[in-house]
């Protein structure tokens, strides 16, 4: 999936809503701590570690994403490739995945993280539901209709961000790491028309006949829009010896 973000590379550094203060106030994060980020994109994440005085390595496999990075990011080491082959750094003290290690092979890639964190140290990664099912909006009611006439709903099912044990279990297995209890934020953000047709045109299940429709229930709806999202922090701390 990662080739769809690259083509969109300079919407999805538009369109992706930034993450809640929260999550980075939770990271065992400390200025000029060393931090390893997997699947950096455009530095959605990477600026705020940075801001917080992280030196940050980035992973990203995307030549356009890491462009952008890059150009913003200028004081950043980056690192070409996907997180499952790239060399890492060793001895870091955070190694960080913002919406991104659902996408990798995690038999593969945490025994790596293992490796590349110093003792004592931990892996934080997290994702955000687009749209609060404890919330529902007409908007929302529309792109359900929308998804499943589409063929992409997913009958209702739990998000799996939102499965936590599971989520936990997958986190602690191999006994690399140990979790403790995931943050969950529930927050806002005010989306337009083009916020919302620029954040579906990144999600790789929506064809671009189906963000046109999206678009169109985000104009009905008034053309701006509150929307509620949820976003969850797992925190695993290495396991030494």
């Amino acid at each position: 999936m990662s080739e769809h973000f690259d083509r969109v590379a300079e919407v999805y550094d538009r369109g992706r809503p930034p993450y809640p203060q929260q999550v980075y106030d939770a990271l065992p994060l400390a200025p000029g701590d060393h931090v390893l980020e997997l699947g950096a994109g455009s530095g959605l994440a990477t600026a705020e570690l940075v801001r917080r005085g992280a030196r940050v390595t980035a992973v990203e496999p995307g030549p356009d994403l890491a462009r952008l990075l890059h150009d913003r990011l200028p004081e950043v080491e980056l690192v070409a490739g996907v997180a499952e082959t790239a060399p890492y750094p060793h001895g870091v003290d955070l190694v960080v995945a913002a919406t991104a290690l659902h996408w990798l092979d995690l038999d593969v890639v945490l025994p790596r993280v293992h490796a590349a964190l110093r003792p004592g140290g931990h892996l934080a990664a997290w994702w955000t539901v687009h749209g609060d099912r404890d919330v529902p909006t007409p908007f929302r009611d529309r792109v359900a209709e929308i998804s499943r006439a589409g063929g992409i709903g997913d009958g209702g099912a739990v998000p799996a961000v939102l499965r936590l044990e599971q989520r936990r279990a997958e986190l602690e297995a191999g006994g690399l790491f140990t979790t403790v209890e995931p943050l969950v934020v529930r927050w806002t953000t005010t989306l337009t028309t083009a916020g919302v047709r620029d954040l579906f045109t990144t999600f790789p299940r929506w064809p671009p006949a189906l963000v046109d429709q999206v678009a169109a229930a985000a104009d009905a709806c008034g053309g701006e829009l509150e929307e509620h999202y949820v976003t969850v922090l797992y925190l695993a701390r290495r396991v030494d010896g």
